[in-house]
């Protein structure tokens, strides 16, 4: 187990280097760092920056003489005060680890937002999505040694595949240890001091042994109103519900889904160009498909549950994980789910849903939004416009909402190989990001140009934007990425402080947002669950690293779940999943249940644990 103490030392210390300004974006100081390459640590203090700050001029020229500056010796202060290095045309590759992909723009070094940041700070960051599992493609990264400078992944703690692999990095000297810089850059010191980060994250997830730190959270929270609503659901064509004489508030579980379901296959459903119709799909390569079985989930935040017998078990070896997946058999069996859908592209899943061809859809409520309105279904065929299914309660009836914990055991995480050809270019660059300023540039662009300021000091999309933004979203998107606004964010953000700062969550949110995924948010509002998550302890067993590599390979569990669903009948789709749970209570040598007994005794340590 890591040492909590050393946590919050840690916490404390950078708690104490970040200015008071620094968290509502004003005044403050910004980064100051050596200009070391690779891992070299930093030399600068919190402290010193603000020194200098205070001396710097309204140019951004370095103050006092022999002060350590960037490579021509220049600094930008930002509208707030903050200041940052000044680099010689740095430029850095990141790599966005998310299955998917990651649009930008054709042009990532002379787009409008590329030349003003350049024209800054020294630094252009151009990125690279991938369209694959992102287990993949770090084990194939790190294999291959042939890294970016910058990568931003899945790292939700535990027992997760994807964290297993980035830990493993590190522990093996090929990430570079950033405790030592972190608080020399003030917006990114910021993310671990608020929000649901808090010294849970610290103990568990961050710190190895020695206090070496590896990854820096990322899409944290600044407020509670800062929380991204995801909007997952299932998703029926309009026109569906009204044709069949169904309220479709009134369907609460899976079963009664399915009930539902079967209707629409049964009725003769064509799509807007006349074309017989699927009757459900999903995303790339079956991804959010367990919507569809969401009634047999429980509310709560992790995979794993305490019995009546205060034994800790893990959900993939229960009968309700048997069920649930012969649920999704059932649906295929049934010519429900459409079989595609497990190795399709997010192009193809959305072509089906733009042009009606699935009848129900499921994942993120404005992905389907958007999909009508790329190919103008949304506008054409009003009718059509998908509207949410319940939404679906857990298992025990209670409503559905969107659950975070407390304290976060993992986020999206960005961290920097030891191979990063400037990292203390490319921390100054996510400082810059992570300023209000920054977060204004990269989020709303230029002020006269694609916003105003209103009455409050809020930066608001002009006028033209947001009345094409409403009736064309995907358009004006493509857009404004093509000048660099509005991709960059999503996954450079360490502290979320938009609602703070600019009263919306994100550009067109106060004026444009689609009035159908507003109001389904108020259906699946967040709920921050008291707590500590269990699986937030799993790192402490023995040998885990090589244990959790099997034990959650979400690889393999895939390739059982599949061949289930495609067997012929009921017996064989148990006998598959029977199996695969029979392979992980036997692997190497009932690894398993040592595993669960470790949980079980440490879980009793604390009195806040939540499952």
């Amino acid at each position: 187990m890591k040492k909590k103490a050393m946590a919050l030392l840690l916490t404390a210390a950078m708690a104490a280097s970040v200015l008071t300004g620094c968290g509502s974006g004003d005044g403050g100081s910004g980064s100051q760092a050596s200009g070391s390459q690779g891992g070299q640590e930093d030399s600068g203090t919190a402290e010193e920056s603000k020194a200098d700050g205070e001396e710097a001029g309204d140019d951004g020229a370095a103050a006092d003489e022999g002060q350590e500056a960037g490579d021509d010796g220049e600094y930008y202060v930002d509208e707030d005060g903050n200041k940052y290095k000044k680099f010689d045309d740095v430029q850095l590759k990141m790599l966005i680890c998310w299955n998917g992909g990651f649009k930008t723009a054709a042009d990532q070094y002379n787009n409008d937002v590329a030349k003003a940041i350049r024209d800054k700070i020294g630094v252009t960051v151009e990125f690279e999505g991938i369209n694959m599992s992102e287990l993949e493609k770090l084990n194939m990264m790190f294999a291959s040694g042939d890294m970016p400078d910058i990568i931003n992944a899945p790292y939700w703690g535990g027992t997760d595949g994807a964290t297993t692999v980035i830990r493993k990095a590190g522990n093996e000297g090929r990430l570079i240890d950033i405790s030592g810089m972190v608080p020399n850059y003030p917006n990114i010191a910021d993310a671990y001091d608020i929000g649901v980060i808090s010294t849970k994250y610290l103990e568990n997830d961050i710190e190895e042994e020695g206090g070496a730190r590896y990854v820096l959270p990322t899409e944290v929270a600044g407020s509670k109103e800062d929380i991204a609503l995801w909007c997952y659901g299932v998703f029926v064509r309009g026109d569906v519900p009204e044709a069949l004489g169904v309220d479709v508030s009134t369907i609460k579980t899976s079963e009664q889904l399915m009930d539902f379901m079967k209707q629409a296959r049964d009725y003769g459903f064509k799509d807007i160009n006349g074309n017989d119709c699927i009757v459900a799909t999903t995303y790339h390569d079956g991804w959010s498909y367990n919507d569809y079985a969401a009634s047999f989930d429980a509310k709560k935040l992790t995979s794993y549950s305490k019995g009546e017998d205060g034994k800790v078990t893990h959900g993939n070896l229960s009968e309700n994980w048997v069920n649930k997946n012969l649920f999704i058999w059932e649906l295929v069996h049934e010519g429900i789910l459409d079989k595609e859908c497990f190795t399709q592209t997010d192009d193809r899943g959305k072509e089906k849903v733009g042009n009606g061809t699935a009848l129900f859809s499921c994942a993120q409520y404005g992905i389907t939004v958007d999909a009508t309105k790329m190919t103008g279904l949304y506008d054409t065929h009003p009718e059509m416009r998908y509207i949410p299914v319940g939404p679906l309660d857990y298992s025990d009836g209670s409503a559905r909402t969107q659950i975070e914990s407390e304290g976060r055991s993992g986020s999206p995480v960005v961290f920097f190989p030891s191979t990063c050809a400037n990292i203390d270019a490319a921390l100054t660059w996510m400082d810059y990001l992570n300023s209000k300023e920054g977060t204004k540039l990269i989020c709303y662009g230029f002020e006269g140009d694609t916003y105003e300021m209103n009455d409050q000091g809020q930066p608001r999309m002009n006028a033209d934007l947001t009345k094409r933004y409403a009736e064309n979203a995907e358009a004006v998107k493509e857009e404004l990425r093509e000048r660099g606004i509005m991709y960059m964010a999503s996954r450079t953000y360490v502290a979320k402080k938009n609602n703070l700062w600019f009263g919306e969550p994100g550009p067109f949110e106060a004026d444009a947002l689609d009035p159908y995924v507003a109001d389904y948010r108020k259906q699946r509002p967040a709920e921050i669950l008291p707590g500590y998550a269990i699986d937030a302890l799993a790192p402490g067993f023995e040998g885990y690293q090589e244990f959790s590599e099997w034990a959650f390979d979400g690889e393999k569990e895939n390739e059982y779940k599949e061949r289930a669903f495609f067997a012929d009948t009921e017996e064989e789709a148990r006998s598959i999943l029977e199996d695969y749970q029979e392979y992980l209570r036997t692997n190497d040598g009932g690894k398993m249940q040592e595993f669960l007994d470790y949980m079980t005794e440490v879980s009793t340590s604390r009195d806040d644990i939540v499952y």
